[in-house]
């Protein structure tokens, strides 16, 4: 084994040369660092005061797959098997979506909208990874929360996640409130399949080649999941309830036609994410 293929690399090296193989194939130079973070539990800190200590040769090893799979176009969460959300770390894998910072605004603007102080009966509706609803527990312990999805490789994920952050949320399988059916909730949070089959085209192939279909694509052009969501969620929602949501960009009048169409009595209002582009709705009266 030579240079190039780990031998006596101190972290400094294998990152400079990880750097550079991913930057001739087009990709994120930035990667290696965020994956010697993730196996190490290292901050920016800790990594730097590590540069020049050298990599144990089975660690290189491991390292140059890692990004060997990563120049493949894998998502380096996937590569890892954990993503940071608002502040902590949690389980990721192909059968869950890769948290991202838009979903973290939602879940800022839940909790800047809804009151903290009261036993609030909540829906993770579509939960994933359990992201949404597991942070809302951790952030609101008072509110009662419930995790449900149409995976059942998702809330295997979430099982997982709530072990890892010590939570102990009701699961249920469900497509939409299929079997929620005498249930209702002051509060339904979701993130769900919101992109047109025609933007395929037009997407990122490692979101294309990894990341769940179930997750992503909807009918109508891309509003499917909303129809459906607007058409039933009254029966699901206490007198007050509210619903929050994540949805695409580009959907912001559309949305609200087809709120106003399938729920007339229903109040809308969208909010921009940090790049000005519309990501998020609040509804209630249904």
């Amino acid at each position: 084994m030579n240079r190039s293929t780990g031998e006596s690399w101190n972290y400094f090296q294998a990152q400079r040369w990880a750097a550079g193989y991913l930057k001739e194939r087009g990709l994120d130079p930035q990667t290696p660092e965020f994956i010697l973070k993730m196996i190490h539990d290292w901050n920016t800190t800790t990594l730097l005061m590590h540069n020049r200590d050298r990599m144990p040769s089975e660690e290189a090893v491991r390292f140059r797959r890692a990004i060997e799979r990563v120049a493949d176009h894998e998502p380096p969460q996937y590569v890892v098997g954990k993503a940071p959300f608002y502040g902590r770390m949690f389980i990721v894998s192909r059968d869950v979506l890769i948290p991202e910072s838009e979903t973290e605004e939602l879940v800022e603007w839940v909790l800047d909208t809804m009151p903290k102080d009261k036993p609030l009966r909540v829906l993770d509706l579509g939960t994933g990874s359990g992201v949404i609803g597991i942070t809302l527990k951790l952030e609101r312990p008072l509110w009662q929360v419930t995790l449900s999805d149409i995976s059942a490789g998702a809330l295997r994920v979430a099982t997982a996640n709530q072990r890892l952050h010590g939570t102990n949320l009701p699961e249920i399988e469900s497509d939409m409130f299929a079997r929620l059916a005498d249930q209702k909730f002051d509060l339904i949070v979701t993130n769900p399949p919101y992109i047109a089959t025609s933007e395929i085209s037009l997407m990122d192939k490692a979101v294309l080649d990894y990341e769940p279909p179930v997750a992503l694509f909807a009918d109508e052009h891309g509003l499917g999941f909303y129809h459906r969501l607007f058409e039933s969620i009254g029966d699901h929602l206490t007198p007050h309830g509210q619903l929050f949501g994540e949805t695409g960009f580009d959907q912001e009048q559309s949305i609200q036609d087809l709120c106003h169409q399938v729920a007339p009595y229903a109040q809308i209002e969208t909010r921009h994410d940090m790049a000005d582009r519309m990501r998020m709705i609040h509804a209630w009266n249904f």
